[in-house]
């Protein structure tokens, strides 16, 4: 898989001995951009964070923490489900859109969305 020999070639000395002088931060940050937007589909919009996951068959599950304008969140992705969790609130409910509709998260609840294969 592509995206597993890309981030391997930032631990492991791939090109024989350049590891040592650094990371190609640039790169690495391409990577992970792959799995806060790609895979889990996040957008903004309006001041809604805008879920729409997509993970390859390859990616079981993905679970990734992310903070949006003063929120913390708990991201659980699977082939069958989405699970958002506010873990701490800036001020208030956050907006999560999924599909077409909006929902209000309220610190230390959860939004649970059924997905389509």
């Amino acid at each position: 898989m592509p995206f597993l020999e890309a981030l391997e070639s930032y631990v492991v000395d791939i090109q024989g001995g350049t590891t040592p002088e650094g990371i190609h931060l640039g790169a690495m940050a391409g990577a992970v951009d792959i799995l806060d937007r790609a895979y889990t589909g996040l957008t903004v919009r309006n001041n809604v964070l805008w879920f729409n996951p997509v993970l390859p068959e390859e990616v079981g599950r993905l679970h990734i923490h992310i903070r949006f304008r003063g929120h913390s969140l708990e991201v659980d992705i699977t082939g069958e489900k989405l699970r958002i969790r506010a873990l701490a609130c800036a001020d208030g409910p956050v907006q999560i859109g999924f599909i077409d509709r909006i929902f209000e998260l309220k610190m230390g609840t959860d939004l649970d969305f059924e997905l389509s294969s």
